[in-house]
């Protein structure tokens, strides 16, 4: 277990959830993604992965989408040498700033150190 890759980890999985890879039902989710940070009071759409389910009012290609990395992201963690158990709830936050959009991805580790990475294009 190398907890300085968790950091690496959590770049990767928001990289690819963000990516035009993150491709369903005719839809890419980064519009999906747009439209729901647009609608939002705040400008902002927190996805939780430890959670059940989506943020309520996700449409469903967000929802499928949700469910396929919720299930990869342990065999993501483990490939980068980091143990699924040793990393807390995963969330991405996905803001729309004045300068463009803004994604972030946080954990906290079993040590309780946060880990907190900003996904560039």
């Amino acid at each position: 277990m190398k907890y300085k890759n968790i950091d690496s980890a959590l770049r990767n999985f928001g990289h690819s959830f963000v990516s035009l890879m993150n491709y369903v039902d005719g839809e890419y989710i980064c519009d999906e993604l747009l439209a729901a940070a647009r609608s939002a009071t705040n400008n902002e759409i927190r996805i939780d992965f430890s959670a059940s389910a989506p943020p309520l009012g996700s449409s469903n290609q967000l929802a499928k989408s949700f469910d396929h990395w919720k299930a990869w992201l342990p065999k993501l963690l483990e490939s980068q040498n980091v143990l699924p158990h040793s990393v807390g709830a995963v969330l991405l936050r996905y803001r729309l700033t004045r300068m463009g959009r803004e994604v972030i991805v946080e954990a906290t580790d079993d040590r309780g150190q946060p880990h907190k990475v900003f996904v560039h294009d």
